[in-house]
């Protein structure tokens, strides 16, 4: 029993050096949302109403912490139709990645002091902006730097899993 305890430890602790040498001060932010039209917009989910209903997220922001206003990141969107009684999609679902820098943009129309994280900064029509609520949480904006709007089963926040 305190072998099985003991190999089970030493793997966590070489997934957690492998996880941060990889990815150096990461921060990773997971979340389902659903994969509405506004939300469409994360270039390669194809337009059009059939085939996605729920996005499910994964965030890797590399740079975060230390004041960092810029780094890179890599995401992962798990997207299409849920497959009722489970967490899997209908089909396997399908994934969109991409890979490339962040920056942090001072201010939004709503609050100057705003922080917001805005994915391909240099591609405006590929960019994607989230809004720092704290140091655990990021929503989803618009095309137009608002907030996304959820309902009381849904929101557009992805939350951080760890450092």
């Amino acid at each position: 029993m305190k072998r099985q305890a003991a190999i089970i430890l030493i793997c966590m602790l070489s997934q957690f050096f492998a996880t941060t040498h990889v990815y150096g001060q990461a921060s990773i932010f997971v979340a389902s949302t659903p994969c509405s039209t506004e939300t469409r917009p994360v270039p390669g989910i194809p337009p059009g109403k059939g085939g996605c209903e729920l996005i499910k997220w994964h965030l890797i922001l590399s740079g975060i912490g230390d004041n960092k206003t810029s780094g890179t990141y890599i995401l992962n969107c798990d997207y299409g139709m849920p497959k009722q009684g489970t967490r899997g999609f209908i089909n396997g679902g399908n994934r969109l990645h991409r890979e490339g820098k962040w920056v942090v943009v001072k201010g939004a129309s709503t609050s100057p002091f705003a922080i917001i994280y805005k994915l391909d900064p240099d591609k405006p029509a590929e960019s994607i902006s989230f809004i720092r609520l704290n140091e655990n949480l990021l929503h989803l904006l618009d095309d137009h730097g608002q907030l996304m709007i959820g309902t009381g089963a849904w929101s557009y926040t992805l939350s951080k899993t760890r450092q």
